[in-house]
């Protein structure tokens, strides 16, 4: 094994312990608590965090670098976030793992070329080494590194000798923006995300406008949820849930019946989209409307014929803002608890960047 430790004094450490232990079993985390010794494990590590009255003891333990790497992470970002303001300043960790390094989810990718889906869908294919961690269909959200127009050698983040994620400087750092993976080839390397591409173009869409072979991005994760097995199911999406859906849609068995309902442009922005044949797939177009501006999804929705009995049904959605209230609020009627499972989420909001949409809904999930 693998293993690495640090120590330091916290005042009232039982409050900042409370609260980690509460958000990691929020992640799948195993946690016992016995006396002064908590220990939580998550993944293929484990952490060993020792009181003794005001200093903590914490002793990181995995069978691989990458596992102690991902749990000192852990560690060191929710003492962070729960300490008191200075008070985990000056930590060093001693022992396997040590010094500046990239984070353990963290890959290369390198632009092997470009496809235009639809005007407005640009694929772009990607290869890169060890990727495996990515082809998941419970976690679909990747965050892409793109690092600034014109620059020639990019910089990326580092685990610092605190195990905090220490940032390039500012005009050095990469634009993070969440994505999907939209097919990916483990063996061979490779996969490929879809780009919308539009003109009032933010970090993502401007890299897809102007990537070429050659050009070099990073990737990590991957996170947020996805795919659950059910006997029924319904999807629905704008332009920017697509992606997802059709991955789910193309890895669903064969034998599995629902309906997708997505909404884009014009005709000419559907693409063909594999699934099971008893899949039915209806595309919704707004025309000349601003996207998130029409209420063809939320109407879609409510019109649906939701089953009052017989088997369980499945409903994943992806799209802007307002849609996204109307949905999750509609669905706490219609959903059967017990039987019927959702995942309903906001993937853009009008008006804001990608940096204030996260900030919004993370102050949302804090006031519940």
């Amino acid at each position: 094994m693998l293993a690495t430790s640090t120590r330091l004094a916290l005042p009232a450490p039982e409050q900042v312990l409370e609260p980690l232990c509460a958000h990691l079993v929020e992640h799948d985390a195993v946690i016992t608590r016995d006396g002064g010794r908590t220990e939580i494990v998550l993944g293929g590590s484990r952490a060993r965090l020792d009181l003794d009255g005001d200093r903590l003891e914490i002793t990181v333990e995995g069978s691989e670098l990458a596992s102690l790497q991902e749990m000192k992470v852990v560690i060191a970002a929710h003492l962070a976030e729960f300490a008191p303001a200075g008070a985990i300043d000056g930590m060093r960790w001693t022992g396997d793992g040590t010094g500046p390094s990239l984070p353990p989810d963290f890959r290369l990718l390198t632009v092997t070329g470009t496809q235009d889906i639809t005007p407005h869908m640009r694929r772009i294919h990607f290869r890169g080494d060890d990727i495996a961690r990515f082809d998941s269909l419970e976690a679909l959200h990747v965050r892409l590194f793109l690092p600034p127009p014109g620059l020639s050698e990019p910089e990326w983040p580092q685990i610092g000798e605190d195990g905090k994620i220490v940032q390039p400087p500012l005009e050095r750092r990469p634009a993070i923006r969440k994505y999907t993976v939209r097919e990916i080839d483990r063996a061979a390397g490779t996969l490929s995300i879809d780009f919308v591409v539009h003109e009032d173009a933010g970090p993502g869409s401007a890299f897809a406008a102007r990537a070429r072979a050659g050009d070099v991005i990073g990737i990590a994760g991957p996170g947020g949820r996805g795919l659950k097995q059910a006997e029924r199911y319904l999807f629905l999406a704008d332009e920017t849930g697509i992606p997802a859906l059709a991955r789910m849609l193309a890895n669903l068995p064969g034998g599995a019946r629902g309906d997708a309902i997505i909404e884009v442009a014009d005709a000419g922005e559907e693409q063909p989209l594999a699934g099971p044949d008893g899949f039915s797939i209806r595309w919704l177009h707004r025309g000349a409307a601003a996207p998130g501006s029409t209420p063809l999804l939320t109407d879609a929705f409510d019109a649906f014929d939701w089953p009052s009995e017989g088997p369980g049904l499945y409903l994943w959605a992806a799209m802007e803002h307002a849609a996204f209230r109307h949905i999750r609020a509609a669905a706490r009627q219609k959903l059967r608890p017990g039987v019927d499972e959702h995942l309903i989420v906001s993937y853009w909001r009008a008006g804001l960047s990608e940096e204030q949409h996260a900030a919004e809904k993370k102050k949302l999930a804090k006031e519940g």
